[in-house]
């Protein structure tokens, strides 16, 4: 099959789907990855067809100080800056999937792949990285969290109110594309029947919920391949020979208003804390600069699948695609919820016993980090836990268990699909 896989997301977003895009082209199908245009070179370095979508980029959110510290002002200048390019996206979208067979994504990617699968007449397969779906008690929402006291139905309404979130952030998006671009209706048209839903997480993590269903699957991450041929830098290898393993710290696109007092924080816990560290700046949200040290080593990034399992714990946001690789390495996790679904996640590392209580960024002190740190190093039922749980998720193929879905989509495909 032709099979445009949409993801408009940061670059800790977009990767999952580039696991996904690579397994379906390895397969045999003719696959295309449309995502920011600041992902295309990456995209295409691992061989993969890449088509660049207009859009706010990781400089524009740098500039911007950040995806959850926001202000008002900033805020509204990045949405309307959003808005302008959402015409010329959805147009670029629509181009690069005239001639496929079809589109899937996740949230991101929904915002135009179902009206641009709308208006070609295609199917759309839900991709989700989070657990989106009909209302359960199994769990709360991903985006809405609330008082553990209201139980069951609690659990429930938290799910209703996640998709009136998700709504809130993306609905205007989405639907301006549909009216202005693609001549549609404002409201999408309802879900073609017999389509799989596809969760890219660990069924270990979260369970599928028994409310929705035998076409929604949980498959396991969506991850590329261990190491995948990468070669650490000198100081890296160097700092990780001198001494016993560190932690790692970052926060990926939480960019935050200072990151110089965000590192001179996370140094100085580190430090009273007894623990080496390396630093990863991300999209500019640590700056180290003349905090590095024989104890503290700072980079711009490197590979999660690589660098955790060479780590004693690991201080991240707690976004998807980050918590999944923390606990695929088998290491405790310290989690800095900033916003959005990373409390959600968060909340599971805790319940699944891998890490110690959150330390949500408002909250963040050197003291209530150092002690965290301590926790995760040093609590050896923990190790343990954590070390069981990535051996178990590291026996999970997610990516050849969604694919083994999309496959099961060709033979079914006929030109009445196309009317």
């Amino acid at each position: 099959m032709r099979i445009a896989v949409i993801a408009l997301d940061t670059r800790g977003g977009v990767q999952p789907y580039t696991a996904l895009a690579l397994g379906l082209h390895r397969a045999g199908h003719d696959v295309r990855l449309l995502a920011p245009a600041d992902a295309v070179p990456g995209i295409a370095a691992r061989g993969l067809a890449a088509v660049g979508l207009s859009g706010p980029g990781e400089s524009d959110v740098r500039g911007a100080g950040g995806v959850a510290e926001l202000g008002a002002r900033e805020r509204n200048k990045l949405m309307r800056r959003q808005r302008a390019d959402t015409a010329e996206a959805a147009r670029q979208a629509l181009a690069a999937c005239a001639d496929v067979d079809l589109i899937t994504g996740g949230v991101g990617g929904m915002v135009l792949g179902v009206g641009v699968a709308e208006k070609l007449r295609r199917p759309f397969v839900e991709a989700h990285l989070q657990p989106l779906g009909p209302p359960t008690a199994a769990f709360p929402g991903p985006l809405v969290a609330l008082p553990g006291w209201l139980g069951a139905p609690g659990r429930r309404l938290s799910h209703r109110l996640t998709a009136r979130g998700v709504d809130l952030m993306l609905g205007a998006t989405a639907r301006q594309a549909r009216t202005q671009v693609l001549g549609l209706p404002a409201r999408p048209a309802p879900p073609r029947p017999g389509l799989p839903v596809l969760y890219g997480y660990s069924p270990l993590v979260v369970p599928p919920a028994p409310e929705w269903g035998p076409e929604r699957h949980v498959t396991g991450y969506w991850t590329l391949p261990d190491g995948d041929g990468w070669t650490p830098p000198p100081a890296l290898a160097a700092f990780l020979a001198a001494g016993p393993p560190p932690v790692a710290v970052g926060f990926g696109s939480m960019v935050g208003r200072d990151p110089a007092a965000l590192a001179a924080l996370v140094v100085a816990a580190v430090r009273r804390a007894g623990v080496r560290a390396v630093l990863l700046s991300g999209w500019g949200g640590l700056d180290a600069a003349g905090l590095a040290g024989d104890d503290v080593l700072a980079l711009d990034q490197a590979p999660h699948d690589w660098l955790f399992p060479r780590c004693a714990a690991v201080v991240h946001h707690g976004g998807a695609g980050t918590t999944g690789a923390a606990l695929r390495s088998g290491v405790p996790a310290v989690v800095v919820p900033f916003g959005v679904d990373q409390p959600f996640w968060a909340s599971r590392v805790v319940a699944l016993g891998t890490g110690p209580a959150p330390v949500p960024r408002r909250r963040l002190t050197v003291d209530a980090l150092a002690a965290a740190l301590r926790t995760a190093t040093t609590d050896a039922a923990m190790r343990a836990r954590a070390a069981d749980l990535g051996t178990r998720i590291r026996t999970e193929d997610g990516v050849a268990a969604a694919v083994a879905h999309y496959d099961a989509l060709a033979p079914s495909r006929t030109e009445g699909d196309r009317s």
